[in-house]
């Protein structure tokens, strides 16, 4: 801060909040001619204030204001950062060192829920430093801890995170079967909900033969999620105990369904084949898995195809090669033959049902849209009908297929949506449009279609009014 006086003589005294002030460490007082100086090296919340500079019975003042937003302390934010992780029942603390422009309000969070000082919980702040204590703990008390200050000139937040280990939920079923053979059966599960925070270790198996009372310890079986079984006799039943182990502690039990070994369980049949797309020399077929498996695994699929007016079901795929995918390319068809196909599933059991026929469907490039009808024209009216006719399209082999049906569209002057007077396509090359309003005003044209889609439409040069033709009477 400076001050001009009128005079090289004059002394002048400096004053904060109304007490006189010295030259020190931090602050000089300097006086250069007429010019006197107030200077502060490194501005803290301390010299924030009212300052005044008084000569020769004449005085000015001003007034410091120290901006100090929230800070952490730097060593203790990054060994706050660190995940704490404690056991079920213990305690967890979370600490943090701030400064900043008092006065600053400090707020915890667990998993975005505000903490308070209750329960379990204890929030202490005191002299530029916040602890969070929590105690008893579970492990739904898991996840991000967070702490932010906030005072009026910022904000300031940090992030830990917390990690309650506790013992593991049971393994998930339903049961999968691999496989249930004479000699083997094979299946797997799903890991549990929650490890509890650790790392799978094993899962722990026990086996009972059905009939009997004894469960018999299979032991550790490793972390995964399987397991096969070739200590099996043909026929008998077998059930299964499932238990979760990590270094905190074994889940309860999961116990499994009857397994039966060396019984044959064939799949359902799939859904009926669908047509993804055909040309001459190839037909795409697509469908879905059965929606029993018959227990087991789904290992692929056989499919057949019969020409149309045949009772002869051909297999597509060799005897020896199975088609892995739920879709498959038919090559083997003759270009213009009509053709239906049904597939069946295949399991460790065998091939089962097959599926409905799909669809029939010729061998043949996709159709091309029909061109547009030719010699559109009205052939009669009245006021509340009009009467039309057309000729077919033109057959470009390649560019524009042969129309299969046709439809009429009017649409009234005054609006600009097209009106559909016939739902399905009409094979006839004439139609008469009912309904109309008296005198109204319309525009009209013809739509050509075919398997290939629609074509161009078809408008006739002009407008019509719903009236007769010029000298046509009608008597009533």
């Amino acid at each position: 801060m400076e001050c001009k006086v009128s005079s090289e003589e004059c002394v002048g005294i400096w004053y904060k909040d109304g007490a006189e002030i010295q030259s020190s460490e931090n602050l000089t007082i300097s006086k250069d001619g007429c010019f006197h100086r107030l200077k502060i090296h490194k501005v803290t919340e301390e010299n924030a204030g009212k300052y005044k500079f008084e000569a020769d019975g004449r005085k000015t003042e001003s007034e410091i204001v120290v901006e100090d937003p929230p800070r952490f302390d730097t060593e203790e934010l990054e060994a706050f950062k660190t995940a704490v992780t404690v056991k079920k029942g213990h305690k967890a603390t979370f600490k943090l060192s701030y400064s900043g422009r008092e006065p600053t309000k400090v707020q915890w969070y667990l998993e975005g829920e505000e903490l308070s000082s209750e329960g379990n919980r204890n929030i202490e702040t005191l002299d530029g430093s916040s602890r969070l204590l929590l105690m008893k703990l579970q492990r739904k008390d898991s996840g991000e801890i967070k702490i932010k200050l906030k005072n009026e000139f910022g904000m300031i937040e940090a992030v830990s995170q917390l990690n309650v280990l506790d013992k593991p939920t049971p393994p998930l079923g339903p049961l999968e079967i691999v496989e249930a053979s004479s000699s083997v059966i094979d299946f797997k599960w799903r890991p549990p909900k929650d490890s509890g925070g650790c790392k799978i270790q094993n899962y722990i198996l026990e086996r009972q033969q059905v009939g009997r009372n004894t469960w018999k310890k299979v032991g550790p079986i490793g972390p995964e999620a399987k397991y096969r079984d070739t200590d099996v006799d043909h026929g008998r039943r077998y059930c299964y105990r499932l238990r979760v182990e990590t270094e905190i502690g074994t889940s309860e039990l999961m116990e499994t369904e009857d397994i039966q070994a060396g019984t044959k369980a064939y799949p359902g049949p799939p859904s009926a084949p669908k047509v993804a797309s055909a040309f001459k020399d190839c037909i795409n077929l697509t469908w879905s898995p059965p929606a029993d498996t018959g227990g087991t695994s789904i290992l692929g699929y056989n499919l057949e195809k019969r020409k149309k007016g045949s009772n002869l079901w051909g297999q597509v795929n060799p005897p020896n090669e199975i088609i892995k995918d739920k879709g498959f390319a038919v090559k083997d068809v003759v270009e213009g033959l009509e053709y239906e196909f049904r597939v069946s599933a295949i399991n460790g059991s065998g091939a089962g049902e097959f599926s409905t026929p799909s669809e029939f469907v010729f061998a043949r490039d996709p159709k091309k849209p029909p061109g547009k009808v030719l010699d559109l024209k009205v052939t009669d009216s009245t006021y509340t009908t009009l009467s039309l006719s057309w000729n077919k399209p033109k057959d470009i082999k390649g560019v524009e297929d042969e129309a299969k049906g046709y439809f009429v569209e009017i649409r009234p002057a005054e609006k600009t949506d097209w009106d559909r007077c016939n739902s399905n396509a009409i094979t006839m090359t004439s139609y008469t449009v009912k309904g109309m309003k008296s005198m109204a005003m319309y525009w009209v044209r013809v739509i050509a279609t075919n398997d290939g889609g629609e074509g161009e439409p078809q408008e006739l040069a002009n407008y019509i009014l719903a009236m007769p033709p010029p000298g046509k009477y009608i008597c009533t």
